[in-house]
């Protein structure tokens, strides 16, 4: 099925990726930041949830998922990066990842945030396809996509934070 949106165009096989999510139970970490992420995500708006459920994803389980700055916000959020897989091809996409010659000399990559695509212009989670695959899990179908998130969720576990 072919998805377009912000500056993307995806060819997603939603069934095999559906059924993927469906049979993968791997992601089982016993950390505060991922035990909230897993409860926290419902809490993310509608046109989120609809939009990662209409590639087939299941948002209670990233290939990997991480608390970015390491301690929560002063208005009770954390910042989370990670990442989810879809069965497809990109069709059309931007380069989202430039190469950076630092004054030491050494190269890094930096992605381009600004292409990133945003569900719900009004609630802070963007999704940025990637062209190379780090994190694709044992036995996901190929071909494969690796979208990278971002987003900020609100602590609601019962017990409060601890850094």
């Amino acid at each position: 099925m072919i998805f377009s949106f912000g500056n993307y165009t995806l060819d997603v096989d939603v069934e095999r990726t559906r059924a993927f999510y469906a049979r993968d139970d791997r992601w089982q970490c016993d950390c505060q930041d991922c035990q909230n992420y897993d409860k926290a995500i419902l809490t993310a708006p509608e046109a989120v949830l609809v939009f990662l459920r209409s590639l087939g994803i299941d948002p209670r389980k990233p290939a990997e998922v991480f608390n970015v700055t390491g301690m929560q916000e002063a208005d009770g959020t954390i910042w989370y990066s990670g990442w989810f897989h879809v069965c497809g091809t990109l069709v059309e996409c931007p380069e989202t990842v430039t190469e950076t010659l630092h004054e030491n000399g050494s190269r890094g990559l930096s992605y381009r945030w600004e292409l990133a695509y945003c569900p719900d212009p009004e609630y802070p989670f963007a999704l940025l396809p990637v062209r190379e695959i780090d994190l694709l899990p044992e036995g996901f179908p190929t071909p494969a996509l690796e979208l990278e998130i971002n987003t900020r969720l609100p602590w609601v576990l019962p017990t409060p934070y601890q850094a």
